[in-house]
């Protein structure tokens, strides 16, 4: 054993605190070694251990009917969708190296969730990103914009896994750190999950893929405030653009699944080897002994490189000494690096050699996530909550309203994603109608069986500024609400949880209303959190102040469409068809894009919400397509019932004829963006049906119009035609993106 450390100890060198250095001398009954002390230091970083949110992360509901591994248990969530298969899914972050370097930051982001899946011994098949800048009136939000997209890009050519959906949001309060979120979604058959695996003592322990290299040691990856992020230094480019290593792992992996040989995997992150080697033990209750080197390496390395390289392209895998010989002839003929490096003991420590020599020795259950593990209960303020928005009294009605279109339709935040979605590789993405025309979720088609996956990312940053409570249920209910309009029946959700300083009360008042909103809002949807992630220190810069973002929980929804036939697309059809809306308009601007954008108000509280609304809405919608008595069918969210009509009227350029309601200020009607609302298209041969439908039903619905020709018009007033407005609609985001060349 290496020696024990001085008696006078700086702790903060070894990112711990005085009480936390002396947690570890207590919990080993001895002064820790230099080496002990650097690992409790990563190993209890909040990335590794969540010591600051894991008490409330466990308030989230885990459980469902269809989840076959609950969240926390393993890398990733699992759900059930029938015929022998599971659905795998994660959400992650990668917001502070996307900061510096969004190119390379959003490949690393990109690997890291994919690879998780792949862990569990899926195929991922489809992933969707949330991405949100600053002010896109500054150069720098194009350039991160744009490098990030090309990231994208980069992952899904090399990787061949197609980009189908997402979000993308402009604040201000993202200005110089943009939040990248990345959804991977994979699909297994349910004997193939690694889940299964039991650790026991003797089971071996290799690693396979690239070899180690002083990648990112003593790199920041998860830096704590503004100036350490632009500090942070970059991993090899060519490394991080070349993802053939992890296809080559993926292919492995399922051969050696194929063969019927029970594995246990797990991926080698920004822990390194020994973060690695810690959650594998804490996960299957055991210890693990490991021998440095054993490790193989592509240049000269010492233990603490060996431990703590984040070199990317690495899996730990563990076997029974019985399957040695299979999988060595299965990692041999596609020529990738494996090396035993370990074995699995009852000891519940773990063990670090260099050969015989003991390097370090630390309780393998107190770090990471383990059971005796940190937990803190940070103290918290919940003082900027509103509880008064702006009523639409506030503000002065406009006197044009075919102006305030011209002015939102600008708006990048309102305009059409188009250029975006187009950005991306159509060649490696399903054909169908499902790619031909836009819905409120993606679809994901499962081969070799008539099912389908709905899946979309949702949280609107507008609503979660005053009230993140309220905010987070919004987040949540529109995700499932995507999914419903879709066709679709959710199953399952992965939430990412992006905020500032947890040492910052009003932050950590933000966090833990964000954790009790999704809550309360899963509970009632009856939908179970299987996995997610919490990104903390995200900090912006402000007329020289260091400032958080905005409160930014992502949730990212799955959902199962049982005949993949009966998706639901929002584009109206045809001319003539009846245009309903239901849900109840009110006269609320609060959270819209139009108070933000005409009234200059860029703090407010969230819309109107209500739980047992939203419920009663989505039942609605699901049996309303049950029936087939919906031609279309479009939530109303961003930019309201005006923008929403729009989006359904640009597919396949029809216009549409409405009448606004007399109770409702008009502003409020077009642009408010009130929750639990949808719209939908009717035929005309079906328009009685539909009204007895929703009459029996009991949930309040209106007529608004028809569909038409190619004219716009709202209470016989004109608001152009369809094809001058798709034009400004559709080109918004490449003009600006043309601005910057």
């Amino acid at each position: 054993m290496e020696q024990s450390l001085p008696i006078n100890v700086d702790a903060s060198r070894y990112n711990l605190t005085e009480q936390e250095y002396q947690a570890v001398v207590e919990m080993l009954s001895r002064k820790p070694n230099e080496l002990e002390l650097e690992i409790f230091g990563l190993l209890w970083s909040e990335h590794a251990s969540y010591k600051n949110s894991i008490k409330w992360l466990r308030e989230l509901p885990q459980n469902g009917d269809k989840v076959l591994v609950k969240a926390g248990s393993n890398h990733a969530g699992v759900v059930n969708i029938g015929d022998g298969l599971a659905c795998v899914f994660k959400l992650e972050s990668h917001n502070h190296p996307c900061a510096v370097q969004p190119r390379l930051g959003v490949s690393i982001g990109m690997r890291t969730v994919a690879r998780d899946v792949i862990a569990m011994g899926a195929r991922p098949i489809a992933s969707l990103s949330s991405l949100k800048f600053g002010d896109n009136s500054r150069d720098t939000a194009r350039w991160l914009f744009m490098e990030v997209v090309n990231g994208l890009g980069d992952f899904e050519k090399g990787y061949g896994l197609p980009v189908v959906g997402g979000e993308l949001d402009f604040q201000s309060g993202y200005n110089s750190s943009p939040i990248v979120n990345n959804m991977v979604v994979g699909v297994t058959s349910s004997n193939k999950l690694t889940n299964n695996f039991k650790l026991e003592e003797g089971i071996l322990v290799a690693i396979i893929g690239a070899k180690t290299g002083k990648d990112g040691i003593d790199d920041e990856s998860f830096p704590v405030d503004l100036q350490e992020m632009l500090n942070t230094r970059s991993i090899s480019v060519e490394q991080l653009r070349d993802v053939s290593i992890e296809k080559e792992i993926y292919n492995t992996i399922q051969e050696i699944l194929d063969k019927k040989i029970s594995i246990d995997i797990q991926p080698i992150g920004s822990q390194g080897l020994i973060g690695a080697s810690a959650e594998m033990g804490a996960r299957g209750h055991k210890g693990i002994d490991i021998n440095t080197l054993k490790v193989p390496v592509r240049e000269p390395l010492n233990n603490r490189e060996i431990l703590l390289s984040e070199t990317w392209g690495r899996m730990l895998i563990a076997f029974s000494p019985i399957d040695r010989d299979a999988i060595e002839i299965c990692l041999h003929k596609n020529e990738m690096v494996f090396e035993i490096i370990g074995v699995v003991t009852d000891s519940n420590e773990l063990n670090v050699y260099e050969n015989q020599s003991l390097l370090a020795s630390i309780p393998i259950q107190n770090v990471c996530i383990g059971e005796n593990s940190l937990v803190y209960d940070r103290p918290y303020s919940n003082s900027n909550v509103t509880t008064k928005g702006t009523l639409v009294d506030d503000v002065v009605e406009p006197d044009h309203y075919p102006n305030i279109v011209r002015t939102m339709v600008k708006d990048l935040n309102v305009a059409s994603k188009k250029w975006l979605t187009d950005t991306f590789d159509k060649t490696i993405r399903q054909e169908g109608v499902s790619q031909k025309f836009p819905s409120d979720a993606a679809f994901i088609e499962i081969e070799g069986t008539d099912k389908s996956l709905v899946a979309t990312l949702d949280c609107n940053p507008n609503y979660m500024q005053q009230d993140a409570f309220i905010g987070a249920q919004i987040a949540v209910a529109e995700a499932s609400r995507n999914i419903v309009c879709a066709g679709g029946t959710p199953i399952g959700l992965s939430d990412c949880l992006n905020f500032g300083n947890p040492y910052d009360e009003e932050v950590y008042g933000q966090f833990v209303a964000s954790i009790k909103g999704i809550k309360k809002a899963c509970e009632a949807f009856k939908i179970p959190v299987i996995s997610g992630n919490v990104s903390f220190y995200n900090q912006r810069s402000e007329e020289g102040k260091v400032l958080p973002i905005i409160p930014t929980p992502v949730i990212g929804m799955v959902g199962i469409l049982e005949q993949k036939t009966h998706h639901v697309t929002l584009s109206f059809k045809h001319k003539g068809d009846m245009i309903f809306l239901i849900g109840r308009s009110r006269d609320d601007i609060n959270g819209s894009e139009y108070l933000k954008l005409i009234h200059q108000k860029e703090v407010d509280a969230p819309p109107y919400y209500r739980e047992e609304e939203e419920i009663e809405i989505q039942g609605a919608i699901k049996a309303l397509i049950k029936a087939d008595l919906v031609r279309s069918v479009h939530d109303i969210s961003n930019g309201g019932l005006f923008f929403c009509l729009l989006e359904s009227a640009v597919p396949l350029e029809f216009g549409f004829d409405i009448t606004s309601d007399a109770e409702i200020r008009k502003d409020a009607f077009l642009f408010g963006e009130s929750q639990s609302r949808v719209i939908v298209s009717v035929a005309p041969s079906k328009q009685d049906s539909f009204v007895d439908f929703m009459v029996d039903w009991g949930v309040p619905f209106s007529i608004l119009g028809h569909v038409t020709k190619g004219e716009i018009r709202v209470d016989d007033e004109s608001f152009g035609f369809i094809h001058e407005l798709k034009t400004k609609f559709d080109s918004t985001l490449k003009k600006w993106i043309d601005e910057g060349k």
